[in-house]
């Protein structure tokens, strides 16, 4: 069984300046992509465009993530540990190889995401993305620990 480590903003941060981006209110818990909590109704947030890929491939290309307006500590990943925000959603996981070539897909409730995670870091694979499988936006990188 293959140790994982969540990766929260993999290519770096997100541009606070983009001129695309907007500033928001949370009405619930909104998944921060830097610090990997769940902002609380009322604080406020960047609704910012993001490209997660450290290799460029057919399947890069920037989508929208939020984060703290404010800042907040970047996660602090621990073997096995997933973040909060996994409690209660849907993920779609993406497998990709070393060239960011997709390998494999399936969408996999929050509570089964370690479980799943542990068996598609198979030999061969680089990486995993896990999407909110709803909205699509992407939510962290799970890669195999080293």
């Amino acid at each position: 069984m293959t140790e994982f480590i969540v990766q929260a903003l993999p290519a770096g941060a997100a541009d606070p300046c983009d001129p695309t981006g907007r500033e928001i209110v949370a009405d619930g818990p909104s998944p921060c992509r830097r610090c990997l909590r769940n902002a609380k109704a009322g604080e406020n947030l960047l609704l910012l465009p993001y490209d997660p890929f450290t290799v460029r491939s057919p399947y890069t290309g920037e989508g929208p993530v939020f984060v703290h307006a404010d800042g907040c500590e970047e996660h602090r990943a621990e073997p096995d540990v997933l973040p909060e925000q996994v409690h209660g959603r849907q993920f779609s996981v993406r497998v990709y190889d070393a060239d960011a070539m997709m390998l494999d897909a399936e969408v996999v409730p929050g509570d089964r995401l370690a479980e799943r995670a542990h068996a598609l870091l198979a030999p061969g694979v680089a990486f995993l993305h896990a999407h909110f499988a709803g909205p699509g936006c992407f939510a962290f990188r799970i890669d195999p620990a080293r």
